[in-house]
């Protein structure tokens, strides 16, 4: 895992939510010093400081470690997928869909 990848997801849900960094790292029940540096990818943490974290920005764990590996773009998994059989009306379906889900998770 790459732990700048990691900390720019944390940084970048932190920030979706209008956070500081000292508000995180109260709510993590971690030093702003030691968030700052997670953030910036200059140490890792423990499991431990992962679930608090995920706990304060209510993320999953997979928010943070996969980012956007997790959500490849819509346009990629349904418009040039070769292998999808959907027809164009299904593809555009899902893709509202998609972008439903996001805006409500961003909430």
């Amino acid at each position: 895992m790459n732990i700048r990848q990691i900390g720019k997801n944390i940084k970048e849900l932190r920030k979706e939510q209008n956070m500081t960094q000292t508000e995180l790292s109260e709510r993590a029940n971690i030093s702003s010093i030691h968030l700052s540096h997670i953030e910036t990818g200059t140490v890792s943490m423990s499991l431990e400081t992962l679930i608090n974290i995920c706990h304060a920005l209510n993320v999953t764990p997979n928010d943070i470690l996969l980012g956007d590996y997790l959500t490849a773009s819509i346009e990629n998994m349904v418009f040039q997928e070769r292998s999808n059989r959907l027809n164009y009306d299904d593809k555009l379906l899902l893709q509202k869909i998609y972008y439903y889900m996001e805006e409500r998770r961003k909430k």
